[in-house]
């Protein structure tokens, strides 16, 4: 159990430290959510690979706690994106807000499935 945790940890905290240079250099007045989005759909992308390298066996129980389940999870992060949807709401920009929404959530559902059987074909 400690070896599991420490790749969560140090999976995790490579993550965040990635989602933290993602908001320093995609810093925009324009789309204050274009990090997060970045992140998450990459994030996402990453997880689906991951999956499926580890249900081809290509990718070990340790290998995926570490990449799939810490650096994935520091990664991404769903607090942000609902703070910022907050945010739009609160400004009243529903539109933004929507968008915001609908495009994480497909983004998201595709990078998965792209990134999934891109994983079965690779191995």
């Amino acid at each position: 159990m400690i070896k599991q945790l420490l790749l969560v940890f140090i999976g995790g905290g490579l993550g965040c430290v990635i989602r933290f240079l993602f908001s320093v250099w995609m810093n925009t007045d324009q789309i204050k959510w274009l990090p997060t989005i970045m992140a998450n759909v990459l994030g996402c992308f990453l997880l689906g690979l991951f999956l499926s390298f580890s249900h081809k066996n290509i990718l070990d129980n340790h290998g995926y706690i570490l990449l799939g389940i810490g650096f994935c999870g520091g990664l991404t992060t769903f607090s942000t994106f609902s703070v910022d949807l907050f945010k739009l709401t609160n400004e009243t920009n529903y539109t933004g807000a929507l968008l915001y929404l609908f495009l994480t959530i497909i983004l998201g559902y595709i990078a998965v499935y792209c990134a999934y059987h891109l994983g079965k074909q690779i191995a």
